[in-house]
């Protein structure tokens, strides 16, 4: 252990005289042009390298406690080198009266970005981007910058790339710094590039063999804010991936990583494959405004755009594009995180029920502006609250994204069957607007399953049926109704939002299942078996129960339907009444009666 130590210390210390070392050479001598650039297009992007002028990483190999020494001084400290990218749909012979499509630093060939959120160790080695595959990854000391051009038809650019030190451009341009020969381009996103593929036993603690695909793809918008933002990506394949697979969407946590911080590859025994990706900028897998990072963040600045969903975007554009490469079953998809991951896994479900059939959320925020810890970090991407700062269809933001504002705005809207925790204790995450989350699902009728107990950000969300934590035993789909169950007589009590209040440890609808196997909604009928487990704490209990996501069944407001209610086992009829369908079109059968095992809900129109 000495010895480790030692060496540790003495890497750093080669680190530091190399970084300073650096700071003599770049306080000596200005930086010089770039060269050798050249450029290259493929699906509706152009990849632009060359050769960095006194560049601060020319060998071979760049450990991530060295790169992460090197960012500090030559981006935080100076002086501050940064390569200006110009294109033009003529020849450049001079960059005056042109604006740059862009502007990236030095580095820009090394991919440090998926491990810095991630423990490293002192002899990890930095990857080097692969922006072909198949091909070898770029050099040491060249740059890289992605551009999505805009336009129809097909285009033709020229491009040159500046340098600028402390903000003092070196306009001159040569052979070596802007082409000659137009790029034929069109418009496009772009596809992820494959970086490299392992297959291991165990991964996340699941032995299921999975093969591991890196992927990083240049993100422009919608899918971004500007340009040339590179997003890792990681697509795990267990080896026994059904087909068509369903498609698991994970959503990291704050210091997470494509690699880790999600929970569980969910239901990766039963078949399902799973696409995880980097976040930038931590906007918790939500959105961000249009002008973050581009200048001036302020009320004057802010209010003259919107804020747009371009990570839910991203997310989905990823869930597009494996459908072209694998066999997947979008009709399976669900998404689940922990912490910031288990606050977009919701948010990302609510609205977007047409592409998400379940979501499982871990300790997650539903009302950002409540939440104590991390409302500072919503409002670094939203702007401050007062500000009035507009979601791009108008809706201020800070509604928007409130899961409570959203479910009570749009109660007649379908959502997915979310599960979730949170800890009565976990004073980050902030337990009131948990219990308001929990109290709108109640209210909007919509299927959920809430556990709370005294684990504070550790407290893990539960399966329905198995009560598990990785597995979902219902067949959940997108194209099929759903239960909501409401109003239990065996829920817990979480109290009003004060952490003393109510049960400390409980939950809601955790004794109740649903079958989807003998499902029937048609237009005259709708029918479907729900459950009571045995290990219940009592024989029997009553619920509301809502149809949601109904598919040729129809609930118009103020219609009368007939319901019965039969124990399967016994054959006996537990309950026969009528009820009317309120104002939103939803449909509750208030207080059926439910014993152990199978019970067989039927309702019919009352003509």
């Amino acid at each position: 252990m000495k010895n480790k130590r030692n060496r540790m210390k003495t890497d750093m210390i080669k680190v530091g005289c190399l970084v300073l070392g650096m700071m003599v050479i770049a306080n000596a001598v200005r930086a010089e042009q770039v060269t050798d650039l050249k450029a290259v297009h493929r699906e509706g992007q152009t990849f632009l390298t060359w050769k960095e002028a006194d560049s601060p990483a020319k060998e071979e190999s760049l450990s991530f406690p060295a790169r992460r020494l090197l960012v500090i001084q030559f981006r935080d400290k100076g002086p501050k080198i940064q390569y200006r990218v110009y294109r033009s749909d003529k020849p450049i012979a001079t960059v005056e009266g042109l604006t740059p499509v862009g502007e990236t630093g030095p580095l820009s060939c090394w991919n440090g970005n998926w491990r810095e959120a991630r423990e490293f160790k002192e002899t990890d080695l930095v990857p080097r981007y692969v922006i072909a595959e198949g091909q070898p990854p770029l050099a040491p000391a060249t740059g890289l910058y992605v551009h999505n051009p805009q336009g129809k038809g097909e285009l033709r650019g020229y491009y040159a790339v500046t340098v600028a030190t402390d903000g003092k451009e070196d306009t001159t341009l040569g052979t070596g710094n802007a082409l000659k020969e137009p790029v034929v381009e069109k418009q496009g996103q772009g596809i992820p590039v494959l970086q490299s593929s392992t297959t291991v036993k165990v991964f996340n603690y699941q032995e299921v063999e999975p093969e591991l695909r890196h992927y990083v793809r240049w993100e422009a918008p919608p899918y971004a804010n500007r340009d040339n933002m590179p997003n890792d990506i990681l697509v795990m394949i267990p080896k026994k991936v059904a087909k068509p697979a369903p498609v698991g969407i994970l959503l990291h946590c704050w210091g997470g990583s494509p690699w880790q911080g999600y929970g569980w590859m969910f239901n990766a025994n039963s078949g399902a494959m799973f696409i995880a990706s980097s976040q930038d900028p931590y906007d918790w897998w939500t959105g961000y405004h249009e002008q973050f990072g581009k200048g001036e963040r302020s009320k004057a600045a802010w209010e003259k755009g919107v804020v747009r969903p371009y990570t839910q975007k991203r997310l989905f554009s990823l869930l597009d594009w494996a459908a072209t490469q694998w066999e997947v079953d979008r009709s399976r998809v669900f998404v689940g995180g922990v912490s910031m991951g288990g606050s977009g896994s919701p948010m990302l479900a609510i609205r977007h029920p047409e592409k998400i059939a379940w979501a499982i959320g871990w300790v997650g925020v539903h009302i950002p502006h409540l939440s104590p810890t991390f409302k500072s970090s919503y409002r670094e991407v939203y702007g401050d609250p007062e500000w009035g700062v507009k979601f791009e269809d108008g809706t201020p933001v800070w509604d928007y994204f409130n899961d409570v504002w959203y479910l009570r705005k749009y109660p007649a809207r379908e959502t997915p069957f979310i599960t979730w925790s949170n800890g009565k204790n976990d004073g980050s995450i902030g337990w009131p607007q948990a219990v308001e989350f929990y109290k709108a699902m109640q209210e909007t009728k919509r299927p959920h399953l809430f556990v709370w107990g005294q684990e504070g950000h550790g407290q893990r969300a539960k399966m329905p049926k198995n009560h598990a934590e990785s597995v979902m035993p219902i067949d959940i789909r997108i194209e099929q109704s759903l239960p909501a169950f409401t109003k239990c007589s065996l829920d817990g009590n979480p109290g009003n939002g004060d952490p003393n209040d109510g049960d400390k440890e409980g939950s809601v609808n955790y004794w109740l299942y649903w079958e989807t196997k003998d499902i029937v909604d048609e237009a005259a009928a709708w029918e479907m078996t729900v459950g009571l487990l045995d290990k219940a704490p009592k024989d029997g209990c009553t619920v509301d129960l809502t149809p949601r996501r109904l598919q040729k069944f129809r609930t118009p407001k103020g219609a009368k339907f007939a319901y019965t209610v039969t124990d399967v086992k016994g054959g006996k009829e537990l309950s026969k009444s009528e009820a009317v369908a309120d104002e939103n079109g939803l449909l509750t059968l208030v207080q059926i009666p439910l014993v152990k095992g199978e019970n067989r809900v039927r309702i019919t129109p009352v003509k």
